[in-house]
């Protein structure tokens, strides 16, 4: 890491699974045959960055009907964080789990997030 440092983005749900060095599954079973330690930025936060929408996400707290995020609706999120919990977190953890201890790895919380997190403290629908 020290002479290529890098982080893959996991940040949308389809980069999760597959064969190729564009997803977890494929960067880690490459990383097994190399014995590379990999770095993992996790995101895809629900609503993220919805009030600069500059780096919209996948997951809304509430859909319009076209799948977009309703970035005016103000309720609960739980829907949202439902979806980020069992279609992102779980599998994510799911495939890390099955290279612990076959290939040394970092995961970190997008750096982005605590911000927008603090400035969209005062937008309900954030």
């Amino acid at each position: 890491m020290r002479d290529t440092a890098s982080a893959y983005w996991i940040d949308v749900k389809a980069k999760l699974e597959g064969d190729g060095t564009e997803s977890l599954q494929g960067i880690l079973a490459d990383a097994a045959t190399k014995g590379d330690m990999v770095t993992f930025i996790v995101y895809d936060l629900p609503n993220r960055d919805c009030n600069a929408h500059a780096s919209n996400g996948e997951i809304c707290c509430k859909y319009n009907a076209d799948r977009t995020c309703d970035y005016s609706y103000s309720g609960s999120c739980q829907e949202g964080l439902d979806e980020y919990k069992h279609e992102y977190i779980d599998r994510y953890a799911d495939i890390i789990a099955e290279y612990n201890g076959v290939v040394d790895m970092a995961l970190i919380i997008e750096p982005d997030s605590l911000p927008n997190l603090a400035t969209n403290l005062n937008n309900p629908s954030c």
